[in-house]
């Protein structure tokens, strides 16, 4: 046993004493993705979305969090696959990405893991529906392979979102 106490949102000691990472796992279609525990600020169930005029079809809007006006992108839509109804179980991730609040349509939130970081591996060369440029890395884990995303390039090469921040500051919530 070791004396180390892990910080609340940083790097943790597993059991056996391998360095590692917290990640929150969740559904797209048929895949898992991973990303960083510390991104993620809350999770929230679908609530009604305001659409803003000539974004693409990724971004479903904006969304009032407690008086922040949030971006939402339906990151099914943004990997190209199908679009799904929503329903009271589509779960929202609320995200800080630098000092942005951004929020992210997933099919289903499954689990908090514990990956020992020499388990991920770079992303493989690949042309398929995900750019590899969003990808951070792929592991092994229990029977399956997990997708780590990259959340600073996924947002930061997106002019659309200029454009959400731009209307953000325009609109004033309602308390």
């Amino acid at each position: 046993m070791t004396d180390q106490k892990p910080q609340e949102n940083a790097d943790v000691i597993d059991i056996n004493g391998n360095e590692g990472k917290q990640y929150v796992s969740f559904k797209i279609a048929e895949e898992t993705y991973i990303l960083d525990i510390r991104k993620v600020r809350e999770f929230i169930t679908y609530e009604r979305i305001t659409i803003i005029p000539n974004l693409p079809e990724y971004y479903k809007g904006v969304i009032n969090l407690r008086g922040s006006i949030i971006p939402v992108m339906d990151l099914r839509l943004r990997f190209g696959y199908e679009q799904l109804d929503y329903h009271e179980r589509t779960v929202i991730m609320t995200l800080n990405i630098g000092d942005k609040l951004l929020g992210l349509v997933v099919d289903k939130v499954l689990d908090v893991l514990h990956l020992p970081e020499d388990r991920i591996q770079p992303p493989p060369e690949t042309e398929k529906v995900i750019e590899r440029q969003f990808l951070e890395g792929i592991c092994e884990w229990q029977d399956e392979m997990l997708i780590l995303i990259n959340l600073d390039t996924l947002f930061d090469q997106d002019p659309s979102l200029q454009l959400i921040e731009k209307t953000q500051h325009s609109i004033t919530p309602i308390q």
